[in-house]
């Protein structure tokens, strides 16, 4: 007889701007009858969750409601519980991307990232807002996308055909804060080098492998891996800083830079297990199995619910981050609903 599966499941963590969508539901009710028919069959599974409480949007949200991001955040945050248990979800934990866990353990891969050799700086022409007197992070600017000229989209991806670009590509780009044209500036910003041979030969094996993703996925990552007959597109360089004033994650050693919200926000899937294995810990009088250990089980299983408009970040950046850290990388990224 087989051991039984060990499962660590995660579903898209919900942006704290706002209440659940129905796009969540459907993603965390399907996680839900997986996770549910897996234990039937004797599998050990911790499914986890959490608020992904950094960026730019929580920023204007709070701004808007005149209060602090943080007490933003924990006012979306109450609000899940009674959809959760209404849909009868059995969630083992939920927790928060600004939780203390999520802080160290960011900070630690991008650490062990940069020790890699994988982390670069150099200076970009960046938006700036004349009005409010600060540089805009991509959530704060809007124009429209230059691969389907959809309108108002956002400054790091288009939420229409998926396009992911930087912020400077938008036509006709204006503040999502006070709506004046902004101007362009330099600042010096932190990059993962995606575009290093080695990310770029891993990314392609990990995602062509049996079982990491939907072959729909892998026909659509095909597009951003490969470069086309006249060799524009692959892998470029990932700008994973954002200048101050900004909700997250401080970058070790470089005052008034913080992680992109993208970098530290699947690092909360990570942050929520951690979160949960200490508490069991606590109860247990210690005798718990802690993080590290949980982890290193060659037998557990990564399996990431995720929504289709969140492809790009799940199978491109996170195993990477994950793989080139020296950490476990995800077993699977199943796309169902559109989510986040």
């Amino acid at each position: 007889m087989s051991a039984p599966r060990k499962l660590f499941v995660t579903t898209a963590l919900p942006y704290a701007n706002g209440k659940f969508h129905i796009g969540h539901m459907m993603e965390y009710i399907q996680a839900d009858i997986w996770v549910r028919n897996q234990r039937m069959n004797g599998a050990e599974v911790n499914f986890v969750c959490a608020d992904d409480a950094h960026g730019a949007a929580i920023t204007i949200a709070a701004d808007k409601a005149g209060v602090t991001p943080q007490a933003f955040v924990a006012e979306i945050a109450a609000g899940r519980k009674p959809y959760l248990d209404g849909y009868y979800i059995s969630f083992d934990n939920w927790h928060s991307t600004d939780a203390p866990e999520n802080h160290q353990l960011a900070q630690d891969i991008y650490r062990d990232l940069r020790a890699n050799g994988l982390i670069s700086t150099k200076s970009v022409e960046q938006f700036y807002d004349p009005e409010k007197g600060m540089f805009l992070a991509d959530r704060f600017i809007k124009g429209e996308c230059p691969n389907c000229h959809s309108k108002d989209q956002y400054g790091d991806n288009c939420e229409v055909c998926g396009a992911v670009y930087a912020p400077t590509e938008l036509i006709n780009p204006y503040s999502a804060l006070s709506g004046a044209k902004p101007e362009l500036r330099s600042s010096d910003h932190f990059f993962f080098k995606l575009s290093d041979p080695r990310c770029e030969a891993y990314l392609k094996e990990w995602t062509a492998a049996p079982g990491h993703v939907q072959s729909e996925v892998q026909n659509k990552i095909r597009e951003w891996l490969y470069k086309d007959d006249e060799g524009k597109g692959g892998l470029g360089d990932w700008d994973i800083s954002r200048d101050a004033p900004y909700f997250g994650i401080e970058i070790p050693d470089a005052p008034g830079k913080y992680f992109y919200v993208w970098l530290d926000a699947p690092v909360g899937y990570l942050a929520s297990l951690k979160n949960l294995l200490d508490k069991r810990c606590i109860e247990l009088g210690g005798d718990g199995i802690s993080y590290t250990e949980y982890m290193a089980d060659p037998d557990l299983e990564q399996v990431h619910f995720i929504g289709k408009d969140i492809i790009t970040f799940h199978t491109l950046f996170w195993p990477a981050m994950l793989h080139f850290s020296g950490r476990k990388r995800p077993t699977r990224c199943t796309c169902t609903a559109t989510s986040r």
